[in-house]
């Protein structure tokens, strides 16, 4: 009789839960937004890398998707091109790049800056270092989303600059901030022309995605840590030094990143910019002027009069609810201006030199990129020769 009761509660438990389950059964469309064709210029300068496995419409992006489950989000973005297998590529530097990027691809970023309460000031203007280019306040960000081939190591990269550049601050706070506000995918699927990468639910505040906007563009990848081998002291700032993972524009044709014509002011990294028509793409990226993104649902007809020209993103509208839970910014965090910890606070005894005292933070760094095994051993013994030979 007692095993009747238990099985009689659970069959009433599971019926009572089978609406709810269904409802997560498979994804649900939240969002579906499309980007030109041919557009993977940035402002119109820049050139592919004259790399064989490098070519027009690698990094052309047509459409971000995003759906959700009962765990978190699913976001799939479908390029012009199909995605290349790391493990088909040339070597880098005598290296396969199957030892670095593991995860499927590797030519890429995908960056998503997400503004969930459409209030203009209320989050962060500001990008991921490398990314040189700005938001647009209209569409200020809480939540940032960082597609990378990498995503453990420029985690770990970002969170050893801020530390640098902030040594007033604990590990635990500096890190706590960090993930609060972005996230760097590490579940990823690659298929023909597409990539998948999910966030879990808990990394956002309580609302509804369809009401997001979000702010969107590739840049070109690189996947390792290029040592910084200057010999001279500087006064750029850590966050100012890294490249997180982003390809710099070179002038001329060079084989390993984006090029320009010699002569010419050098643009920025940004390839492509969702949503936005080749003309207006052009506009923002030439003038150095902030990223706009695309507004979603009440907010679309705000969007069009802005934007003012056909072709634009197509917006999947549907209804969806106001967020209500507030938003914690981390400007004060990666914006030093800002901040209330200066660089040098707390810092290094004055009497080491400046040379010497970058060498020792560089190869504490390198080595807990090692013995965090975010980095292997190759990789670790050339970056330290590198940073040694400046003795």
């Amino acid at each position: 009789m007692k095993m009747q009761r238990i099985t009689l509660r659970f069959i009433l438990v599971a019926a009572l839960m089978l609406p709810v389950l269904s409802v997560w059964a498979e994804q649900q469309p939240v969002a579906s937004i499309s980007d030109a064709s041919g557009d993977d210029h940035g402002s119109g300068a820049l050139v592919y890398p004259q790399r064989a496995d490098f070519e027009g419409g690698d990094l052309d992006l047509l459409l971000m998707q995003a759906s959700r489950d009962a765990e978190g989000y699913w976001f799939e973005a479908k390029f012009r091109n199909a995605i290349r297998d790391p493990a088909a590529a040339p070597a880098v530097s005598g290296e396969s790049l199957t030892d670095f990027a593991r995860k499927g691809f590797y030519q890429f970023n995908i960056d998503l800056y997400i503004d969930m309460d459409h209030l203009q000031g209320s989050g962060n203007t500001f990008t991921l270092p490398g990314r040189k280019i700005g938001i647009d306040p209209a569409y200020a960000w809480e939540r940032a989303v960082i597609l990378t081939p990498r995503p453990e190591l420029m985690r770990q990269q970002l969170l050893d600059a801020l530390s640098e550049q902030f040594p007033g601050r604990t590990n635990a706070d500096t890190e706590a901030r960090v993930d609060r506000a972005i996230f760097f995918p590490t579940r990823i699927r690659v298929r023909g022309k597409s990539i998948s990468f999910f966030v879990p639910a808990g990394f956002f505040p309580e609302g509804d995605a369809r009401d997001w906007a979000v702010t969107a563009f590739v840049t070109g990848a690189i996947t390792t840590i290029p040592a910084d081998i200057s010999l001279l002291p500087t006064t750029r700032k850590p966050l100012d030094r890294i490249q997180l993972g982003v390809m710099q524009p070179a002038s001329g044709h060079p084989r390993d990143t984006f090029g320009y014509r010699p002569g010419e002011a050098m643009p920025g990294p940004v390839v492509d910019v969702l949503g936005a028509t080749s003309a207006q793409q052009r506009r923002m990226l030439a003038a150095n002027n902030a990223v706009a993104g695309v507004y979603r649902e009440q907010h679309a007809a705000n969007e069009s009069t802005r934007r003012g020209a056909a072709g634009d993103a197509q917006i999947t509208e549907q209804k969806a609810p106001v967020m209500t839970t507030p938003v914690m910014t981390i400007g004060n965090l990666l914006q030093l201006e800002v901040a209330g910890v200066q660089p040098g606070e707390a810092g290094p005894v004055e009497s080491i030199p400046v040379e010497v005292q970058s060498i020792v933070k560089r190869l504490r760094a390198l080595q807990q990129l090692y013995d965090q095994k975010l980095i292997d051993e190759s990789e670790y013994k050339e970056q330290k020769q590198r940073i040694l030979k400046e003795l």
